[in-house]
């Protein structure tokens, strides 16, 4: 499936938009964009948990992570992210923030 969008975890939202209620399931490590293949591992009542398993399209914002502990310490989820992709996500989180509690911006 393709990924959707990123949230405010840091996780990457996938949508089935035939399923009921567009369900949701969240994957780390993943970017905006990305086909990918992954395995769920909960079910929630209105979402389920991944993990992921390959990514077969890949982005172009996707990056080698500087930090050889990226993804196993938990310190810098975002360092498979681009700069430039980091600031358009941490930009987007805030301002459907502020849309959410109607705080004009």
């Amino acid at each position: 499936r393709k990924v959707d969008q990123n949230d405010q975890h840091d996780d990457d939202a996938i949508r089935y938009e035939e399923a009921p209620n567009q369900w949701v399931v969240f994957v780390p490590s993943v970017i905006p964009g990305e086909t990918v293949r992954v395995r769920v591992f909960r079910n929630k009542k209105r979402y389920s948990e991944a993990d992921l398993l390959e990514v077969i399209d890949t982005s172009e914002d996707r990056v080698d992570p500087l930090c050889p502990l990226a993804g196993t310490c938990g310190g810098c989820q975002l360092q498979h992210v681009s700069i430039d992709a980091q600031r358009r996500m941490k930009t987007q989180h805030v301002q459907d923030n502020l849309k959410q509690y109607k705080i004009e911006n």
